[in-house]
């Protein structure tokens, strides 16, 4: 039996229906999420492990404030993403589609290795964890 194959449209209709459905039980399980700003990671909300992008929210809100340390505690994965994004623009030229597709493997392979690491309860990863309470820029009188 073969299976037909999935254009990148209907991977990114098939992501989103994913997504919607993270949406749907996160909301059913508690309906605060709606209420909440920055946003709770559907992931986490629906499975209670932190996916490759918990905390990039906040990551981008503390890049775009300046605070690069804070967006580096938030979530470095989504930091160097957001840097190396022009890279793989450059990289999807016809010229350099092999060196794009093995990239692609090693990316792959990162995010794995990151999201594992990241959930292993050991206090040598916690700095792969996005804190808990947001980090306050401003001071506090």
């Amino acid at each position: 039996m073969s299976f037909p194959r999935l254009s990148f449209a209907g991977l990114v209709v098939l992501c989103a229906a994913a997504m919607f459905a993270l949406f749907v039980v996160a909301v059913y399980r508690d309906p605060s999420v709606l209420t909440t700003f920055p946003p709770p990671c559907i992931f986490r909300k629906a499975t209670g492990i932190y996916c490759p992008g918990c905390g990039s929210t906040r990551a981008l809100r503390a890049l775009f404030g300046g605070d690069f340390l804070a967006a580096l505690r938030y979530n470095p994965f989504s930091v160097a993403v957001i840097f190396a994004l022009p890279a793989l623009l450059v990289l999807r030229r016809p010229r350099f589609r092999a060196l794009y597709y093995r990239l692609a493997v090693v990316v792959c392979a990162v995010v794995i290795v990151f999201t594992v690491l990241r959930n292993v309860p050991f206090p040598a990863f916690d700095f792969l964890r996005p804190p808990t309470a947001a980090v306050s820029s401003s001071p506090s009188r």
